[in-house]
């Protein structure tokens, strides 16, 4: 301000829109008009795509510690800086840290910077909650009205994060397939349910796939224009992509390039298309990677051919376009690789790969909102429902059985 006129309206926006969450959350402080423009649905948008804005890795790593009588478990979720220096270990900021968290299983996203977090308890069932990193805001999702054979084992589940354009609704969508004789296989069951976070609740879906295929969770959420894609191979060994309409609520399928049936297979997200890498990991220095990126509907054109001269290792995702992150299986390291350079940078992540787990995103931060309407939620608070997620134990009220 000059101290009688104040900035220009257009300006102000494009001075806030160059600012990060944390500084933005705090400046929703500064008066009403500023509070509505930053809770803005536009503004938000606009926030998350804006250059300055940039993608960074953000690895979840699922540490183990041995003490006298048993194995302690911890998870701690990382970002690393906007730029990584070749050949130069980055700088970690840590996020989040539980320490001594039994029933941490998965971790699922980004979407719009959210992500879908997974505990396991009783036996195979699950809960899930949504979580912002950058806001610090969670929410714990309700059970899941799956409905199911008492004698049902659970086989496998998948799950799909995205966005309803329509009605700027967050939706999950949750795949489980059970076997109808334990531990036999016979005649595997699917079942489907979608949560609607504007309402806060589950609703049954049927799916129209064989239960005889199996969805490969993807290395990146491969959530896109509103549909959410899994790469899916039968008792044929053929690929294919399965996918899921979060407007319509409806599943679909789509070809893939023709992929030898030896060849294992992920996809990610590159930059904003949906991308398939394929190749014959583990081997050392002689593994030979594809990237294939789609074009248009059945129209895939591939992109990138990398052969990374490194000792044994398994590709975690791609990064910067053409560059990609590998865990090192002798030395449990997590290293990034520039197949322009050959050049290796190691991420500064021990991993103890035996017994526990690590994920590697493509991260943006966000100002989306999860909680509705009147909900409210402080950042101490926030951490606390977090907290309050991971070690207590809720009631079995997912599995519904049939008498």
């Amino acid at each position: 301000m000059d101290g009688r006129r104040p900035l220009p309206e257009d300006l102000v926006v494009d001075i806030l829109l160059r600012l990060p969450v944390e500084s933005l959350l705090r400046f929703k402080c500064v008066c009403k008009h500023w509070y509505a423009l930053i809770k803005s649905p536009s503004y938000i948008e606009k926030h998350f795509h804006h250059k300055n804005n940039c993608a960074r890795l953000l690895v979840c790593n699922l540490k183990v510690a041995r003490e006298v009588d048993a194995v302690v478990r911890s998870v701690v979720f990382s970002l690393l800086p906007e730029e990584i220096v070749p050949g130069v270990t980055p700088e970690q900021k840590t996020l989040l840290q539980l320490p001594r968290v039994a029933d941490f299983t998965c971790v699922a996203g980004p979407v719009d910077g959210l992500f879908l977090v997974q505990k396991k308890f009783y036996g195979d069932d699950v809960c899930l909650g949504l979580w912002n990193p950058a806001t610090r805001e969670f929410r714990a999702l309700p059970p899941a009205p799956f409905e199911i054979e008492y004698f049902f084992s659970d086989h496998d589940h998948q799950f799909g994060l995205g966005f309803d354009l329509l009605t700027q609704d967050y939706k999950v969508v949750w795949i489980r397939v059970f076997w109808d004789e334990p531990g036999q296989g016979v005649y595997p069951r699917v079942y489907a349910c979608v949560y609607s976070s504007c309402n806060n609740s589950w609703k049954h879906l049927t799916p129209e796939f064989p239960s005889s295929s199996t969805l490969s969770a993807p290395l990146d959420a491969t959530y896109l224009n509103g549909v959410y894609y899994w790469l899916c191979r039968g008792l044929d060994e053929i690929y294919m992509i399965r996918s899921f309409d979060m407007r319509s609520e409806q599943f679909g399928e789509m070809q893939v390039p023709d992929i030898p049936s030896e060849h294992w297979g992920a996809l990610t997200l590159r930059g904003n298309s949906l991308a398939l890498l394929t190749g014959d990991p583990g081997k050392p220095m002689t593994s030979i990677y594809d990237v294939w990126v789609l074009k248009q509907e059945g129209n895939w054109s591939k992109v990138l051919t990398v052969q990374p001269h490194i000792d044994a290792h398994w590709p975690r995702n791609i990064w910067d376009n053409n560059k990609m992150v590998f865990e090192i299986t002798e030395t449990s390291q997590l290293v990034l690789y520039d197949p322009t350079t050959r050049q290796v940078t190691d991420l500064g992540f021990q991993l103890d790969l035996n017994i526990a787990g690590c994920w590697v995103f493509n991260y943006k931060e966000s100002l989306a909102p999860i909680k509705r309407g009147n909900e409210t939620q402080g950042e101490d608070n926030a951490i606390e429902q977090i907290e309050h997620f991971f070690y207590t134990i809720p009631m079995n009220e997912d599995l519904k059985y049939l008498e």
